[in-house]
């Protein structure tokens, strides 16, 4: 393994292992977390299902198929407690990047580059104790798809219940500062490349964490509430709201089931590439439609609290906007006290030169200083 640029992480290489018989039983998997019914057959091989009732899925997975689970939204999880000294993915990706974690050490990225491989990710542990992985996409959905087919473990090794789940739960709505864009660029003015985008690092995961909750991450770099970034028009034809009902990003048909994981706070960060460039949506339009989402939200996740955040890479008449959508619904009866305006100017957070990524977005430093009011904000309001 060699050493990347960034402190305390490494690329880990590809191991390809021909000729593996892949055997697979039934999905036991609700809300995120496992249901230990019994404890699932060890084998003699040690390969481990995607469907294990012990494995833990946070965000959004298409579980159509059990035997291979898909995935492409960017910060997705999967977690899992393994006997043994090793430990290897199935994961079939050609493009994505992702942090696998052991133990709580530093993350290793883990660069896909086969159409169907198997990637070893720990080996040389101590067989005398139990070990931890979650693995996390870095990259959003626009760079690729995963789909995770299980573990390989050692020779009549297996996986161990996991604790349960954090009670608390947060949903991020956003773009590409929620997905971490560019955020490990050496330079703002480079093209964009999957490698130095990491979602785990977003100000969106470092929230999740700092409040010791589950948080899953709905995001897509260049989409308005109506308007895309660059878009010659006033309207977009599929600004963020269209894809916030799917279960993949890239899927139109496959609508989630929202009763799967109920937040009890969303944060959406939107806007910034409605007003990035002209010609501007009309702000009636504009309100109207980030309204709509709200409303959206609160009908399929009744009582939860709300954070619509404006910036740091923007400024009027977005600012003025989102807090006109947030007036308007702290007017409704009953709302005063479940949706709130977060300002993150750029000047009110310090965001400075050296918090600055690709095209000037938030790097990791600039992204920490994003999720401290964040932090604060809910903290306040969620009584946490």
């Amino acid at each position: 393994m060699r050493a990347l640029k960034s402190p305390g992480r490494i690329r880990l290489r590809k191991e390809f292992v021909p000729g593996l018989s892949l055997l697979f039983v039934v999905l036991l998997q609700l809300s995120g977390c496992s249901f230990f019914i019994t404890k699932p057959e060890v084998k003699s091989t040690g390969i481990i299902d995607a469907d294990n009732p012990y494995i833990q899925y946070i965000g959004r997975f298409d579980f159509s198929n059990p035997q291979r689970v898909v995935f492409d939204w960017a910060g997705v999880y999967i977690c899992a407690k393994f006997e043994g000294t090793s430990c290897s993915l199935r994961l079939k990706d050609s493009t994505d990047y992702y942090d696998v974690v052991i133990d709580d050490h530093a993350p290793i990225i883990l660069h896909t580059d086969s159409a169907d491989s198997i990637y070893r990710v720990a080996s040389g542990l101590s067989d005398s104790v139990s070990h931890a992985i979650m693995v996390q996409k870095r990259t959003e959905a626009l760079v690729g798809a995963g789909v995770f087919m299980g573990f390989i473990l050692d020779k009549g090794k297996t996986l161990l219940p996991m604790p349960r789940r954090p009670d608390r739960r947060i949903e991020f709505v956003g773009n590409s500062i929620t997905s971490g864009y560019g955020n490990e660029a050496d330079s703002s003015d480079h093209y964009f490349q999957g490698s130095t985008e990491d979602a785990c690092l977003s100000f969106a995961s470092i929230t999740g964490r700092e409040l010791h909750a589950d948080y899953s991450l709905i995001s897509w770099s260049g989409r308005g509430v109506v308007r895309n970034y660059g878009d010659s028009n006033r309207v977009s034809r599929d600004p963020m709201p269209a894809f916030y009902d799917r279960t993949l990003a890239t899927d139109s048909t496959l609508k989630w089931n929202f009763k799967n994981w109920i937040p009890q706070a969303v944060v959406i960060n939107l806007g910034t590439n409605d007003f990035s460039t002209h010609p501007y949506p009309d702000s009636a339009v504009f309100v109207n439609a980030y309204g709509r989402l709200i409303d959206h939200v609160r009908s399929l996740y009744p009582g939860v609290t709300l954070f619509c955040c404006c910036g740091p890479m923007i400024g009027e008449p977005c600012f003025e906007y989102v807090k006109e959508v947030v007036n308007l619904q702290q007017e409704k009866e009953g709302r005063n006290k479940d949706v709130f305006f977060v300002n993150m100017d750029s000047s009110r957070i310090n965001i400075t030169l050296k918090d600055l990524g690709l095209n000037e977005h938030p790097n990791i430093e600039g992204a920490w200083k994003m999720a401290r009011v964040l932090v604060r904000e809910m903290n306040l309001r969620m009584l946490w």
